[in-house]
């Protein structure tokens, strides 16, 4: 009786006891996917909460737990040469459900009109469906792998559709297409017909010489869409210079070239990159040249930030079509700088280290500062081409500075173009050649206030057929409003080239380039 008495009396303390923990509720989501013929598969779905924008990757046909909130669930379903996207938004409470199913999809089809001739090309239609938020976009993605690629409408305005298809000839002779169609939400009749007329034209050309390059790629990417930024078609890959024309359809585009080797390990190293972003118009040409002469410093200026002067030594050797977005590596250098006639800092870049390597100096007392970099190709895993352009550079810059400064230092970047020459980047035999000298001030760093441009006092240039060992003046001239040097060529060899501009209080760019272009 004692007994029966004490466990009754702890009944009541048990049942109204303040602090016995809440079972929280269980939120669970299972995605159901079906093929094409109905048969249910397991594939690796993208689950997105589009309140967070927290992503998961889940496996279909099991329960999975999630936080209560709305998903968007993304999938990608193959059936036999067949690839299907869909994807479904779905309020996670409780014990969830949701279903993709590959039977929906209708067929991705995008065309040329009038129709073009097929033979001898590859035809590729990529697609992609896109979660739309302003901090983070995920996606899934597929390819017609020859059956067909297929997607499930959707309403939904927190997705995005994307489609581009190619028309690629991969001699690099015939004219390469490509066209992009974007939309929001994911629509019932995923096809659309460009009219040929309503495409741009880029006529490309891309040269030999310069590059430590055997090969090279050309692609076209788009870029700044709301979904399918990230698809890329590959259009020409080639040891030989060449001449091509890509037909895109409106909008921004990134046109590309990846420049690579063979290694004496026998792997295919890229050692450079060279991107034009465009934003082409309805029945606009364009033109493009890659490659070309005169591979020299990039328009990055060194630059002052509280006080502290910093300078890449990594950015000698820049394509001049493309001065400041693409540089190939690979190099060795020297910096130098010198304050009153005496050297108070030197850096050095071993050759293609991991890491930019830069100059940085405090500077202490205000005054006339000489910066100079002398640079030269450096890649001991492979072997460069024969007779290959630019194998050394230097650039010296005089300018000003003072302590606690954050500015752009007060000179020119200087980058030469020589015109008129081949696809070997070879001007003619005894001819002559205009080498233009641009002269640009870009802003170093969002810290580095630009200030006045320096007023120019004088431009002048040399050339050398000896490789550097002896110079002669050229005369430059303004023409169409750019500075330009005036070069009589040689009968043979290569023309190196030497120019500098002056400003009127004695600051001033100085480059020097070996081989800048090859005689014919």
């Amino acid at each position: 009786m004692a007994r029966a008495a004490v466990a009754s009396a702890l009944v009541p303390a048990l049942l109204l006891g303040a602090g016995a923990p809440a079972v929280a509720a269980t939120n669970t989501l299972t995605i159901t996917t079906l093929d094409r013929n109905g048969k249910k598969v397991t594939v690796t779905t993208t689950v997105v909460n589009l309140a967070t924008n927290e992503r998961r990757s889940v496996k279909s046909n099991k329960a999975k737990k999630l936080p209560k909130g709305t998903y968007a669930v993304l999938a990608a379903i193959s059936t036999g040469d067949t690839s299907t996207l869909g994807a479904r938004t779905v309020k996670v409470s409780g014990a969830s459900k949701t279903t993709v199913d590959a039977r929906k999809g209708k067929r991705v089809s995008l065309g040329l009109s009038p129709a073009i001739d097929t033979t001898g090309r590859e035809i590729l239609t990529n697609g992609q469906i896109c979660t739309r938020s302003a901090s983070a976009t995920y996606s899934v993605d597929g390819w017609d792998p020859g059956g067909g690629l297929y997607v499930v409408p959707n309403s939904s305005k927190r997705l995005a559709f994307a489609a581009m298809r190619s028309w690629v000839d991969h001699s690099g002779v015939s004219p390469h297409y490509a066209v992009m169609y974007t939309t929001t939400s994911v629509p019932s009749t995923p096809t659309r017909t460009f009219r040929q007329s309503s495409l741009a034209t880029v006529d490309v050309e891309t040269r030999r010489g310069p590059s430590a390059a055997n090969y090279s790629s050309l692609g076209v990417q788009p870029i700044d869409r709301s979904c399918g930024s990230d698809m890329y078609a590959g259009l020409v890959s080639t040891d030989q210079p060449y001449r091509t024309k890509i037909r895109l359809s409106a909008g921004k585009w990134d046109v590309g070239v990846h420049a690579y080797t063979e290694a004496k390990d026998g792997t295919a190293p890229v050692v450079g990159h060279y991107f034009a972003p465009r934003t082409v118009s309805a029945g606009k040409s364009y033109t493009l040249r890659f490659f070309r002469s005169a591979w020299g410093p990039s328009t990055w200026l060194p630059q002052l930030t509280n006080g502290w002067l910093s300078y890449s030594l990594n950015d000698m050797f820049a394509d001049p079509g493309f001065p400041r977005r693409s540089v190939e590596g690979g190099d060795k250098a020297t910096a130098t700088l010198k304050f009153g006639g005496k050297t108070v800092k030197t850096k050095k870049d071993r050759g293609w280290e991991p890491y930019f390597t830069s100059l940085e100096y405090k500077v202490k007392k205000s005054g006339w500062y000489t910066l100079t970099n002398d640079a030269s190709r450096y890649y001991p895993e492979i072997t460069f081409p024969a007779g290959m352009l630019s194998p050394k550079t230097s650039v010296t810059y005089r300018f000003k500075a003072k302590p606690n400064s954050s500015v752009t230092a007060p000179v020119y970047a200087l980058t030469m173009l020589p015109t008129g020459l081949d696809l070997h980047n070879r001007a003619k035999a005894g001819g002559s050649t205009n080498v233009q000298l641009k002269l640009s001030r870009p802003k170093a760093g969002p810290d580095a206030k630009l200030g006045k441009n320096p007023k120019v006092k004088t431009v002048t240039a040399r050339a050398s057929f000896d490789g550097g060992k002896t110079w002669r003046s050229v005369p430059v001239k303004k023409i169409n409003g750019v500075w330009t040097a005036q070069v009589g060529n040689p009968t043979s060899g290569a023309v190196s080239l030497r120019a500098r501009v002056t400003d009127t209080i004695g600051g001033y760019t100085d480059v020097t380039i070996i081989r800048a272009y090859a005689i014919g």
